[in-house]
């Protein structure tokens, strides 16, 4: 790999939250670098075309995807209203692993896909603790990359290398039954939207059994060559966003013409360039390391209050969701953006954004649609 790929890589933000079947407990892990087990061959190559797809309010469905599902406050409102995508179960097997993409939501700020693994008497669902999908790609028929757990890299016209997907993301295995779990993946929109697709085709290699999962060691590697084609409804292809526009600022340092408010089914996104304030103080930021900016916590406690009183707090999700920057000894957040829970089911006409310092002081935003 050249020097230039491996720094892409160094620099990709991932996070990967593991949780055991019966404690519920997550583990972050970036790389795997301790030990590789046995690994398990299955020769396979499974191709599913999905057209049962429906997007309606299926109780039963959304009381399964409900059960284990660790998404976004916003997702789950999108689910409970019958925004979600289920996909007629078609179980492929491979050596005796069958998996099923069991149901999706995707809207232009969240994306989440449940699948469901099956055993047969030859395994013994207590070996499968901690599991993920390795080299997991999901594209559309424009070759969109929709998500992948690999940060593929490509040249711009200087001849540097960029990575072509970069949003965090975590990957959830819940056991369901005896011989059944299921994996939910969830991830958000960084500095994109997902796109507009009218399909998905899904592709992964790998099943990654993590038997120390404080530790992220892998024990078991199951292979294989897993494709799913699914349709996308078309309320959710030709979905919109709708605009806010700020009308008044509690603070003079941000300039409201700049700021940028959109609102999806699954989530409320604003984005300020740039916030010059005095409540800002940089000796009270929170950090691990005094030498990087990176765990530096100055806007904090933001939330969302709409005109009907109705309080919603940020999506928290994945490293996607929200950021921003601090130059050293200036009270300047540059690139501030934030996604909260507030759907296009609950929003109002006007609301207001609450934000609070690190100095405890806040700062509030007044939108319209």
């Amino acid at each position: 790999m050249k020097n230039k790929e491996k720094e892409i890589l160094e620099k990709v933000k991932m996070k990967i939250a593991i949780s055991n079947f019966e404690e519920r407990e997550g583990a972050m892990g970036k790389h795997i670098t301790k030990k590789i087990g046995k690994v398990i061959g299955i020769a396979a190559c499974l191709i599913v075309s999905i057209t049962g797809v429906i997007c309606a309010a299926n109780y039963d469905k959304i009381e399964k995807f409900f059960k284990w599902n660790p998404s976004s406050g916003g997702v789950n409102t999108a689910v409970e209203h019958g925004y979600i995508a289920n996909v007629e179960p078609t179980y492929q097997s491979a050596e005796g692993i069958e998996i099923s993409v069991d149901s999706f939501v995707i809207d232009d700020f969240n994306f989440v896909m449940r699948f469901i693994v099956t055993l047969d008497d030859r395994y013994n669902i207590d070996d499968f603790m901690s599991v993920w999908l390795d080299d997991l790609r999901i594209v559309d028929e424009q070759n969109n990359v929709v998500f992948s757990t690999v940060y593929y890299t490509k040249q711009n016209e200087n001849g540097e290398y960029e990575s072509d997907y970069s949003n965090g993301y975590n990957m959830n295995s819940n056991k369901l039954s005896d011989n059944q779990f299921d994996i939910i993946l969830n991830t958000s929109a960084d500095n994109t939207t997902f796109p507009k697709s009218k399909k998905l085709y899904v592709t992964f290699t790998k099943i990654l059994d993590h038997r120390d999962k404080y530790e992220n060691v892998i024990d078991r590697v199951y292979e294989g060559n897993w494709k799913f084609e699914l349709d996308v409804p078309k309320e959710m292809y030709e979905r919109k966003i709708q605009t806010y526009k700020a009308t008044k600022c509690s603070e003079q340092g941000i300039d409201i013409s700049s700021i940028k408010a959109t609102l999806s089914n699954t989530a409320f996104k604003i984005s300020i360039p740039i916030i010059e304030t005095d409540k800002v103080d940089y000796e009270l930021l929170k950090t691990d390391n005094p030498e990087s900016i990176f765990d530096k916590i100055a806007i904090q406690k933001e939330y969302i209050e709409t005109s009907d009183g109705k309080r919603f707090e940020p999506s928290g999700i994945s490293d996607g969701e929200g950021g921003y920057s601090i130059l050293k000894g200036e009270s300047k957040v540059t690139n501030y953006h934030q996604t909260f829970n507030l759907t296009s089911f609950d929003a109002t006409e006007k609301l207001t954004v609450h934000m609070f310092t690190n100095k405890g002081e806040e700062i509030t935003i007044e939108f319209e649609r």
